[in-house]
């Protein structure tokens, strides 16, 4: 929609215009009338119309000078004379005020439409071009990064790129300055996770967007830097530097580095730390920049991290150290003794063998806590532990970047007292388990068939568990004193002649009798009518 002033000394011809307009074919929303020019200069400036009806004949200031100002002012205002007189002077005159038309009174209504139509279709047209420029500069402010993102990727990828593509980057992006030198940052976060949550409500998108756009503003009295997430390694965020010649380029951006980084820790909240590639005048050279970037990253040695930007890989004698798999074993035992102490020194022994070496980088961290997770999965499964009760899988997190060897340790911590809970919360939620409970069926079932998966099941533990937890008490695996259990009762029922050995055998859970006795025999070292004959002589002799 849109507004018309009527600037006239005359009542009547400020009614007729208004009349006479179409103003709602028109779209027209609203009118206003200034009876002399100062009134409709403040007005224009005040309201700022879009079509402005002038009268040539004013006191004071008369139309010209009015225009003569206000196009000066406001030229996207389509201006249209009105006057009554036809002279080619006043239309001259118009003309460099970039006046729509010329109009003598009395108006025309016929006229004034045509006059205002045209006026209304350029400023539709003017309006569609300023969108479209506003929706293609939108555009190119985000499809601008988006390339850049990709393309940058690709480099750093060692990914062939089509060299006009190249050469439209470079000039797209103004990399086609001489004396500059390019090169890579790595910034990794580590504690995304939790600012995001208590920053962004969990929205990692904006998240991430606030950061980059942060490190890029941090970056800018400096360097041309754009940083983009990188989709290889959680949280990680690739700066691409431009700085200009200087000696020693390296070691100045990881000063300036430094203050990016207490920035985003004063301004967010972000704990980060940076590892600094080599510079060269060759842009196409950085890959190898964020190679070295990331070496220089991954070997920071968490046992001694006092700074938060590095520039140079850390060395040192790595640990000898046995797989952390080797103590599966101690760690099973340590969880099923129910004794959290016990399973946290056996990790802490693990642990001090690694600080005495005194170099345990990142990267060793990672993997050792990859490594970790699949044996605690293993662990778990062994255990029966994988799942729950209803089914729920058990969560340990994710490996993330360590930049302490607190924080391994707290990870490493973290993930035994899941398993350790879990454990416990499986023998809480058993039926009330009891070992002496599986004993006791046993004992009034043991003519039937006895399998390790009706408890293990029954109650949501391993069977190797189970097993172990039944021999530690009674001094026999369960098989051991089911086959017990059958032995005993048929010594007793054996000392009876009057029962048949066959019907012995069924007694006990054997249907097969020959099986019966090759049992018995292996178990006693007599043959069960050897047995019967020689318990029969003993209450003989007595």
């Amino acid at each position: 929609m849109y507004k018309v002033l009527i600037v006239d000394d005359e009542r009547p011809v400020r009614m007729a215009i208004r009349l006479a307009g179409e103003w709602e074919k028109l779209a027209v929303s609203e009118i206003a009338e200034a009876p002399e020019a100062h009134t409709g200069l403040r007005l224009l400036e005040e309201w700022k119309p879009d079509i402005v009806l002038v009268d040539i004949k004013m006191p004071v200031m008369d139309g010209m000078e009015m225009l003569h100002r206000a196009s000066a002012r406001h030229p996207e205002v389509k201006y249209i004379i009105i006057s009554g007189f036809d002279e080619f002077e006043y239309a001259r005159q118009a003309i460099q005020y970039r006046v729509l038309d010329y109009l003598l009174k009395p108006v025309d209504k016929v006229e004034l439409n045509r006059s205002l139509s045209e006026a209304v279709r350029q400023l539709n047209e003017e309006r569609k071009d300023r969108e479209m420029k506003q929706r293609q500069s939108m555009m190119n402010n985000l499809s601008l990064p988006l390339f850049k993102e990709k393309l940058l990727t690709m480099i750093i990828d060692g990914d062939r790129i089509h060299p006009p593509i190249l050469e439209d980057y470079k000039k797209l992006t103004s990399m086609t300055k001489q004396h500059v030198l390019y090169g890579c940052a790595i910034i990794q976060v580590l504690n995304f996770e939790e600012v995001c949550a208590s920053k962004f409500k969990g929205d990692s998108f904006s998240c991430y967007f606030a950061l980059t756009n942060m490190i890029d503003e941090c970056c800018a009295p400096w360097s041309q830097g754009f940083s983009f997430r990188s989709y290889k390694i959680d949280h990680e965020i690739i700066v691409v530097l431009e700085i200009g010649t200087r000696p020693e380029p390296q070691v100045y951006s990881a000063a300036k580095m430094i203050e990016v980084i207490h920035t985003l820790q004063t301004l967010f909240g972000f704990a980060s730390i940076a590892g600094i590639g080599g510079f060269s005048a060759s842009f196409e050279k950085l890959g190898e920049s964020y190679s070295e970037a990331h070496a220089i990253k991954s070997s920071i040695n968490i046992l001694k991290c006092e700074n938060r930007v590095f520039t140079e890989a850390q060395t040192g004698r790595r640990a000898e150290l046995s797989s952390i798999m080797n103590k599966k074993e101690l760690l099973i035992r340590a969880f099923e003794s129910g004794n959290i102490e016990f399973t946290r020194g056996i990790v802490n022994g693990y642990f001090e063998l690694i600080k005495q070496t005194g170099y345990f980088s990142m990267d060793d961290a990672r993997k050792a806590a990859a490594e970790f997770i699949l044996m605690i999965e293993d662990i778990a499964a062994q255990l029966g532990i994988a799942e729950d009760s209803q089914g729920r899988l058990l969560s340990y997190g994710t490996v993330a970047a360590y930049p302490t060897f607190e924080d391994f340790s707290e990870f490493v911590f973290h993930v035994i007292s899941l398993v350790f809970d879990r454990i416990q919360d499986g023998l809480k939620n058993s039926e009330a388990f009891n070992i002496i409970r599986i004993k006791n069926y046993i004992d009034d079932h043991f003519f039937t068939d006895i399998h390790l998966t009706m408890f293990s099941e029954q109650y949501y533990l391993s069977k190797e568990y189970l097993s172990r937890l039944f021999k530690e008490r009674f001094g026999f695996g369960i098989y051991e004193y089911v086959l017990k259990v059958r032995m005993d009762r048929a010594k007793e029922m054996l000392d009876d002649p009057s029962i048949k050995i066959q019907l012995v055998s069924s007694k006990v859970g054997f249907n097969d009798n020959a099986y019966f006795s090759k049992a018995f025999k292996k178990y006693t070292g007599l043959s069960p009518s050897e047995y019967r004959n020689l318990t029969l002589q003993s209450k003989k002799s007595i």
